[in-house]
C-alpha cells in the first residue's frame, strides 16, 4: 500500500516551514482507495512568492484547521503504507517537523518519484514534475496546489509501476526510515551469539574491537547492548560488523580477563 502526497507551505527558512495545505492520496497499486485533502492553518505569514505561486494567501487560511486538529487523520491514512512523493525527501522532512513539533515521532518508510523516473523514464531534459509529466502526456490541472500535484503524482507513479517490469527497482528504492535493514542486519549478529558465560567482542568494518562486553549469558547481554538507545551504543550499533566472543565458564575468570583486556 502506498500513500502519494504533496504539501504546499509557507516558504521561509529551513525548518521554520509551516504547512499551508496538504493532500493524500491512499494508492493499492491499482486505485486510489481513499484520501484526505485540506488547506492549514500554519499560524505564520506565507512568503509573498508562495503566495504568487500557489494562489494560496493568509486570508484563505485564516478559518483552515490547524496542523494539530488534521494530524490523527494523517497518522490513519499514511499507517501501513509506503510515503510517495515527488521529491519526497522535502515532503517528509516537512510532515516530520510538524509531527516534531507536536512531540510525535513520524516515521514512514518512503518512494521518491524523482528518484524513481531518473531510473525507470531515461534521457528527459527535467525532472521536475511540471515538465516530466508534460512530456509523458499525462494531464494536470491545478499545477502548484497539493491536490493537483499529488494526483499528478499518482498517474506517474503508475506509469512507473508499470515501466518496472521485474518488480525489484521500486522494491530496492524504498528506504525504510523504520530501520528495517539495520534492525535485521543486528539480529543476524546476536543470532551467532551463544547463550553462556563469557566476553563478546564487536568488531568495525576495520576488524578492531570497538566494544568489549560480559555476561552469564552473552546473547542477552548483546541484546541489550543493541536496544540501547543511548549515543555509545547508538555508534556501536551503527559501526557493529561482526561479533566474536569467548566461552569462560568461570565468572570470576570472567571478571579478571574483561578487565585485564580493558585495561591493554
Amino acid at each position: 500500500m502506498y500513500t502519494i502526497l504533496d504539501i504546499e507551505t509557507t516558504g521561509g527558512k529551513f525548518n521554520e516551514e509551516g504547512i499551508t495545505e496538504i493532500a493524500i492520496y491512499k494508492f493499492d497499486g491499482h486505485a486510489v482507495v481513499d484520501q484526505f485533502i485540506s488547506l492549514v492553518n500554519p499560524e505564520k505569514e506565507i512568503q509573498p512568492f508562495v503566495v504568487q505561486l500557489t494562489g494560496i494567501n493568509n486570508k484563505m487560511l485564516q478559518n483552515a484547521p490547524k496542523f494539530y486538529e488534521i494530524a490523527k487523520r494523517i497518522l490513519e491514512i499514511t499507517k501501513d503504507a509506503t510515503l510517495v512523493a515527488h521529491n519526497t525527501s522535502f515532503d517528509y522532512r516537512i510532515l516530520k517537523t510538524e509531527f516534531d513539533r507536536l512531540g510525535y515521532d513520524f516515521t514512514r518508510n518512503t518512494l521518491c518519484t524523482v528518484e524513481l523516473s531518473q531510473k525507470l523514464i531515461l534521457d528527459q531534459p527535467s525532472y521536475s514534475l511540471g515538465k516530466l509529466i508534460k512530456a509523458l502526456g499525462i494531464p494536470m490541472t491545478d499545477r502548484h496546489r497539493a491536490s493537483g500535484d499529488a494526483l499528478a503524482t499518482v498517474q506517474l507513479f503508475k506509469l512507473l509501476l508499470e515501466k518496472d517490469v521485474t518488480k525489484t527497482i521500486i522494491q530496492d528504492s524504498i528506504k525504510y526510515h523504520d530501520k528495517r535493514v539495520e534492525k535485521e542486519r543486528l539480529q543476524k549478529l546476536i543470532a551467532a551469539v551463544p547463550k553462556e558465560l563469557g566476553l563478546f567482542y564487536i568488531h568495525g568494518a576495520d576488524g578492531k574491537v570497538i566494544y568489549l562486553g560480559r555476561g552469564k549469558d552473552i546473547k542477552s547481554e548483546v541484546n541489550k547492548l543493541f536496544l540501547k538507545e543511548t549515543k555509545r551504543a547508538v555508534k556501536v550499533q551503527d559501526r557493529a560488523i561482526s561479533i566474536s566472543f569467548e566461552k569462560t565458564g568461570n565468572d570470576l575468570f570472567t571478571r579478571l580477563k574483561y578487565y585485564i583486556e580493558l585495561e591493554a
